[in-house]
């Protein structure tokens, strides 16, 4: 029988993504009906939810708030929604969807469904392309 061992950091990841997942789980289940493999990413300090473009993980479809999408089910700081088409092979970054607003201003369209539509069709679209 053999041992796997997993780093206190790594133990704490899996425990952040159960608890992201779960406090996202609405997102993440209506992206599912329209693409799959949705799935969350810290890049830096911030939760992300991703949908892989590539098998590389070097372009994906990022979906975030005005900056980051926080640890509490309280979305009104979100500021909307924005999803972007994120290419490291190229450095570059595509806007795809947004409904953001600026910092102080009333929160933007948190609705899911035309999130879900729009990340969708644009994902589908662009492996199809492929």
């Amino acid at each position: 029988m053999a041992l796997h061992y997993l780093s206190g950091v790594e133990l704490l990841r899996r425990a952040d993504e159960a608890k992201a997942r779960a406090l996202y789980a609405d997102v993440i289940e209506a992206l599912e009906q329209h693409c799959t493999d949705v799935s969350v990413d810290w890049p830096g300090n911030e939760l992300t939810i991703t949908v892989p473009l590539t098998d590389d993980g070097e372009q994906y479809v990022a979906i975030s708030g005005r900056t980051s999408l926080d640890w509490h089910s309280d979305r009104s700081e979100l500021g909307g929604w924005r999803a972007q088409h994120i290419d490291n092979t190229h450095g570059t970054a595509k806007v795809i969807y947004n409904t953001t607003t600026g910092e102080g201003e009333p929160p933007g369209d948190l609705s899911l469904e035309p999130l879900a539509e729009e990340v969708g069709a644009y994902v589908n679209g662009w492996r199809d392309a492929r």
